[in-house]
């Protein structure tokens, strides 16, 4: 069987390990624009992605690319949802999408307004922090000053965002340093207000309070109508601490019924008030899902694998709770 991985984190490096599993009929194809990344050293085989003009170019790349190499299974990233939008075209050429296809699913998702709007709509509210939809550096204002007087710290970011590139925490005393104390951005006002009055807004902006407590980011895998829910902490620094909190587990089940996701996701929260907020929902894999597998020995990539296969998979969750884990950096030859 040929499973293709397209242009993924450097940590799908552990999640194609995780997949394979010492399972010898599973031939892995990897591709990548860039020709050195880490996970062509798991794969079978492994190709440089061309620079393409448009998603429309990219797509017709992976189709063709899926009937050149036979490819059984495509475990999309790069360009999900053009990819899953055409999912019936992979599917006549004999490829399935280990991916959640519900388009509209995926749309609403990828746009953080949308998703606290549409989770708004179905009555759950009470997870949706304070948020303001910014088309103009005077929203930006008027939303600042609006979170600020009622005490909190403002954080904002682009509605559509990858990765928190574009996550920025205002901090109205903060005097400039050339120390680094902090994996977010951080501005006084005026630095943030100068950035903001220079964007186009394309994308609207969105600001909210900033929350200060750990984020929990909780895998997750629907498996025969029970739900898999791994929430793990992200204490700082590289450990996590895999904790199954009721109320976490109750909320991420609550958000699963109302998009049906059939494979891998990821929701993401942090606590505000004592209350778990949803920061966001990424219908994939997370990059640090391994973390969570590794905690609890549930091989959610090797399950999703034989899930999308009709073929079933015994696991458990383990006997304890709170199991710290951590990562450190590996130094790897790329041939």
């Amino acid at each position: 069987m040929k499973i293709w991985w397209n242009h993924w984190f450097s940590t799908a490096y552990h999640l194609i390990n995780l997949m394979k599993n010492d399972n010898a009929d599973i031939t892995i194809i990897g591709t990548n624009s860039n020709p050195d990344c880490v996970y062509k050293m798991v794969c079978d085989e492994f190709y440089k992605e061309p620079s393409f003009k448009s998603t429309d170019e990219y797509l017709k790349y992976c189709l063709s690319f899926c009937q050149e190499h036979s490819v059984d299974v495509f475990v999309p990233r790069h360009n999900l949802t053009q990819i899953i939008k055409h999912k019936s075209e992979f599917e006549e050429i004999g490829t399935k999408l280990l991916a959640n296809t519900d388009y509209e699913s995926v749309i609403i998702t990828d746009d953080k307004i949308k998703t606290y709007q549409h989770l708004i709509s179905k009555g759950m509210q009470d997870v949706i922090p304070e948020f303001y939809v910014c088309k103009n550096a005077v929203d930006f204002s008027e939303a600042f000053h609006n979170l600020n007087s009622k005490g909190y710290k403002v954080c904002f970011k682009l509605s559509i965002d990858e990765g928190a590139i574009t996550y920025h925490v205002i901090d109205k005393d903060r005097k400039s340093s050339i120390y680094k104390y902090s994996s977010a951005s951080h501005l006084n006002y005026e630095e943030a207000y100068q950035m903001i009055n220079s964007y186009s807004f394309k994308i609207p902006l969105i600001v909210m309070p900033y929350m200060n407590e750990p984020e929990i980011s909780v895998d997750c895998l629907l498996v025969e109508n029970e739900l898999i829910t791994i929430p793990r902490y992200k204490l700082g620094g590289r450990v996590s601490k895999v904790s199954f909190n009721t109320e976490i587990i109750r909320i991420t089940k609550t958000i699963e019924k109302q998009f049906q996701f059939e494979m891998p996701f990821n929701v993401q929260y942090r606590i505000l008030d004592e209350k778990p907020m949803l920061l966001e929902i990424n219908p994939r894999m997370s990059g640090g899902i391994q973390l969570s597998c590794m905690a609890t020995g549930i091989n959610i990539p090797r399950l999703a694998l034989h899930k999308l296969l009709g073929q079933k998979l015994e696991w458990n969750y383990p006997s304890v709770s709170d199991i710290k884990v951590a990562h450190i950096e590996t130094p790897i030859i790329i041939r």
